[in-house]
């Protein structure tokens, strides 16, 4: 009887972040208590925001009034499909936000301003408004792959990797789902080898200023990454990019994926 007890408590319990989701939160005055109108509040924008994100794979919004008055962002990964999507981000809300204990997010218990990074999906809400001013603040920044490629090789591979990155922060740019992903190649001592890459705003932002995005990103990525690692990515509120060398991470959609190989073998 105990141990069906104790299995249905974790069945019922609400998931805690995924193992390599990233979190962050500011301002420890801040914060709400679980039953009051903010968290009300954020849960209602949250409902509304998932269900946009799985028909679209972002949206964004705000609802509230005075000090109660919450703004949001939720994105999932371009390649992923909405039903997917929709689910990843109901468990990831549930599972940090709405832990009471503080488990899932130790130290961001019930501050107001909080963020929610994976891979595949990134969801932010905050009493601020980032939202007019197109913050992507806060950033995660992950090396994903920080092996060196040979000396001899880095400044062909930062030329190919930038070459890519910029093919794709224009082609983004000029589609409305804000997103794309192919390959390039890159002239190593070993042979030619493919560099695969990935950028993504989200959808509301207006063209320019997803270019504009994606031009900060990628300015700040050989600092914040390092030369020549292998793989790395730059994850924000309002855009992100990775590349990877010789691996292939999203899944192909066939209209924004490999499509612009040719520009930039």
């Amino acid at each position: 009887m105990m141990l069906a007890a104790l299995l249905i408590l974790l069945l019922s319990s609400s998931p805690s972040p995924a193992t390599g989701d990233r979190w962050f939160c500011s301002n420890a005055n801040a914060t709400h208590t679980p039953n009051s109108t903010y968290m009300s509040n954020m849960d209602s924008l949250a409902r509304s925001l998932i269900a946009g994100a799985t028909k679209l794979h972002s949206a964004t919004g705000t609802t509230g009034t005075g000090s109660d008055r919450v703004y949001g962002a939720v994105l999932c990964r371009g390649d992923s499909t909405g039903a997917d999507c929709g689910r990843r981000l109901r468990d990831a809300f549930d599972g940090f936000f709405n832990h009471d204990d503080g488990a899932g997010a130790a130290g961001c218990a019930h501050r107001k301003d909080v963020a929610l990074y994976n891979e595949l999906y990134h969801l932010r809400f905050s009493d601020q408004d980032f939202l007019s001013t197109f913050s992507n603040s806060p950033e995660w920044v992950d090396a994903t792959n920080p092996n060196l490629v040979p000396t001899t090789d880095d400044e062909q591979f930062e030329e190919a990797v930038g070459e890519l990155l910029r093919a794709l922060a224009d082609a983004a740019a000029r589609q409305p789902e804000r997103y794309a992903a192919d390959k390039g190649r890159w002239p190593s001592r070993e042979g030619h080898r493919t560099v695969y890459g990935l950028v993504q705003c989200t959808r509301d932002m207006p063209s320019e200023r997803c270019r504009a995005c994606l031009h900060g990103v990628m300015a700040e990525r050989r600092e914040k990454i390092g030369d020549g690692k292998m793989g790395g990515a730059i994850h924000g509120v309002r855009c992100s990019l990775r590349y990877e060398t010789d691996t292939q991470f999203f899944t192909a959609t066939g209209k924004l994926s490999l499509q612009l190989a040719k520009r930039v073998n």
